[in-house]
């Protein structure tokens, strides 16, 4: 095997512990056996409590009214709509070419 590397700028921080991260499986979630440690889900505080979560502001559902939420929906639909119309446009305009080309 190779040797470790040493960095000139490395000051031996951990900045993000993935030691402790599980693989996920693909098709069929699967249960923890026992004496196997369930892995912990990013973004949840190592230090923290049982049931007691790291605050994630983006997770907050409490912030958007159902109004909002619904404009926001929209909004999204709206601009896929419009993306689509220009390939919906560029493909009827290459049609159009390659008519003129072969008559």
């Amino acid at each position: 095997m190779g040797k470790k590397r040493e960095y000139d700028d490395d000051d031996g921080r951990t900045i993000a512990d993935m030691s402790d991260i599980g693989r996920q499986p693909m098709w069929l979630a699967r249960r923890p056996q026992s004496g196997e440690r369930p892995a912990r889900r990013m973004g949840e505080d190592p230090d923290a409590r049982d049931g007691q979560r790291q605050a994630r502001p983006w997770e907050d559902q409490s912030t958007l009214s159902k109004e909002e939420r619904r404009l926001y929906i929209l909004g999204a639909v709206k601009a896929g709509l419009l993306i689509a119309l220009f390939f919906i446009v560029g493909l009827g305009l290459l049609i159009l070419l390659l008519l003129f080309l072969w008559m």
